[in-house]
């Protein structure tokens, strides 16, 4: 049983709708995202319920966001508009999951290679994400970063690159996406352009852009 104060926050690992208890103060704010949103995250194991530090900056923006988007009718809004909605929020959800429950547990070390591929899932469309700014922000050394990637026989710019690729596919066979040019997806993906997708992809063993999104609409 799970014993909640005001204003607590957590993650959980379901498959089911949550049950709470019939008290009529009881105010619960439930976000449900599909498990793939978290990968590359260590989600909480099935069953775990994950606390979420209250001093994380992202949680009242993340609440706020998602209350609003429980009143708001979503039929005047395009599909190409509610997929950003649904992304925003699965994207803000994400982030309050990075930041809110990066402290270690207690007994445990802190894990470098999830937080930081945590921290490049979350922003890999920011074309000015480099492995310095990810230790910065993890608080580590570059070089403790990069022997952790090292240690999986992995650099940190190849899983940027790899993160900004996938995400570049997900748009590129989206039939909702087929109004953006190539070179527009890979901005939105974190490249400078069509070209720099284009030699990402192929470095990645990934057929070209414009082939993949013939065969998407095939």
């Amino acid at each position: 049983m799970l014993r909640l104060r005001e204003d607590d926050a957590f993650l959980a690992n379901h498959d089911a709708l949550l049950a709470t208890a019939p008290h009529d103060d009881l105010r619960l704010l439930s976000i449900v995202i599909p498990a793939e949103a978290l990968a590359g995250f260590a989600a909480p194991a099935p069953g775990e319920v994950r606390p979420v530090v209250a001093a994380s900056a992202l949680l009242a923006p993340a609440v706020a966001f998602a209350e609003q988007a429980a009143v708001t009718d979503s039929h005047p809004v395009s599909g190409f508009g509610n997929y950003y909605f649904e992304r925003l929020l699965q994207e803000m959800v994400l982030g309050v999951a990075v930041e809110g429950t990066r402290a270690p547990r207690v007994g445990m070390t802190a894990d470098v290679y999830r937080d930081a591929m945590s921290t490049i899932i979350a922003q890999r469309s920011d074309p000015h994400l480099s492995p310095r700014g990810i230790a910065d922000q993890l608080k580590i050394s570059l070089r403790q970063l990069q022997r952790a990637f090292r240690a999986r026989d992995m650099t940190v710019e190849r899983a940027i690159r790899r993160a900004r690729v996938e995400h570049a596919l997900e748009l590129l066979v989206d039939r909702t996406y087929d109004g953006l040019s190539i070179a527009q997806v890979g901005q939105y993906s974190g490249f400078s352009g069509g070209s720099s997708l284009a030699r990402a992809m192929s470095q990645e063993g990934k057929e070209s852009p414009s082939a993949i999104r013939r065969a998407a609409q095939a």
